[in-house]
């Protein structure tokens, strides 16, 4: 009996989507899942979380596992991510074991691709060499595009797997789900997968959280002056589209220096805020003494800025999820992702953003304001705009 599947794929793709899901759901109905009936449930259960995204997407999934706590007090939680989200659960209570899996598709180290593809492999065997030493009672797999991990299943141990099928590899689990057509938050994808171990959360109450080790903060306070006055800007984003130009960073730095009393703190560890950061002193004269960057000093030090500084300005990234946990963040979220990753906040946050199919929507939860502008470029031309930010961030 065919399955159909609502793929989330460009039209090239779904073919070979489709034509390799047909022998997967053989394999899976004949051999795999019969193989499942023979393991044996734990005295206490062990979920297991694959996560194959970046920063932002894995410490919106590490927000669920409070929730998990809740409902089973004694149960073990392991995690399977990139080596560039380690950091995220290292310091987590709630996380027994991390497990790297390096998935080529996501791994955005500068390497070439081929190097990817070998790391992938390198990083897939050693993974399942960790994971076959035990059993686990559940798996969920938060990915609904890009990289999932379902094709590990059949080399591993675990009795109820739960994820998307939107990528392929949906008959190896014990339940699949697809996206909606309707506007989506990450959060609620998590959240349908959760009920299936009869958790109950939900993107409006659950409370956004990373551990740090106390001493991070206070290296930071020692290392950079009027921290707690700063402004901390982030301009970078993983992915170029979504970033401004020195023109633009220049002309919204010059009217927060002279509408606001604060310093500015330039964050970032490629070329392009060292940049930046030497064009704004150039450029901004008058105001030098009031801009600062924090160099290159370890991310775990810069993820504990937020806890210490006044506000943060972040693009459409991990910073905008970060920040908005510990303090005051405005998000300028050019070529917006959306709703889809609108960040579950603490503190108070403005989102402006230019996803036109998100003009409508807003995050329901306390203090989050989301605002639609149609060319983020101009939006220090604008007099309302610009008040607006300087009223929010002061």
């Amino acid at each position: 009996m065919m399955i159909y599947r609502k793929y989330c794929a460009l039209r090239r793709v779904l073919y070979f989507l489709w034509l390799k899901d047909i022998f997967v759901d053989i394999y899976a109905r004949f051999i795999y899942k019969p193989s499942l009936k023979k393991l044996q449930s734990n005295p206490y259960p062990k979920l297991l979380f694959f996560n194959s995204g970046h920063l932002g997407d894995a410490l919106i999934m590490s927000y669920c596992f409070p929730e998990i706590k809740k409902q089973y007090p004694n149960i073990v939680i392991d995690v399977v991510c990139g080596e560039w989200c380690k950091f995220i659960f290292n310091e987590n209570p709630n996380v027994r074991n991390i497990i790297i899996q390096n998935h080529f598709m996501t791994n955005r180290s500068p390497i070439s691709e081929f190097k990817k593809i070998v790391n992938h492999f390198k990083t897939a065997r050693s993974a399942v060499k960790n994971l076959k030493k035990e059993t686990y009672d559940f798996s969920i797999d938060v990915r609904n595009s890009g990289a999932v991990s379902h094709w590990i299943l059949p080399f591993i141990k675990v009795k109820h797997s739960y994820g998307f099928g939107s990528r392929g590899y949906g008959g190896l689990l014990e339940k699949e789900f697809f996206l909606p057509d309707n506007p989506f938050h990450s959060y609620d994808m998590i959240a349908i997968l959760l009920k299936e171990i009869d958790v109950e959360t939900n993107l409006s109450d659950v409370k956004a959280y990373l551990p740090f080790k106390s001493e991070n903060k206070e290296k930071i306070e020692k290392k950079i002056e009027n921290a707690s006055n700063s402004l901390l800007i982030f301009p970078e984003s993983g992915a170029e589209i979504k970033m401004f130009d020195n023109v633009f960073w220049i002309n919204l730095c010059h009217q927060i220096l002279e509408k606001s009393s604060h310093h500015l703190l330039l964050c970032g560890e490629k070329k392009f805020t060292e940049t930046l950061f030497h064009e704004l002193q150039e450029q901004l004269p008058n105001f030098g003494n009031r801009i600062s960057f924090t160099q290159k000093i370890p991310l775990s030090e810069v993820a504990t800025l937020p806890q210490i500084a006044h506000a943060a300005i972040t693009l459409d990234s991990f910073p905008s999820h970060l920040c908005s946990i510990f303090c005051k963040t405005l998000v300028i979220s050019k070529n917006a992702t959306g709703y889809q990753f609108f960040p579950l906040n603490n503190k108070a946050t403005l989102l402006l953003h230019d996803h036109f199919p998100s003009c409508s929507v807003n995050l329901q939860r306390a203090a989050f304001f989301s605002h639609y502008v149609e060319n983020l470029n101009e939006i220090f031309n604008n007099e309302n705009e610009m008040t607006a930010i300087i009223d929010f961030l002061k």
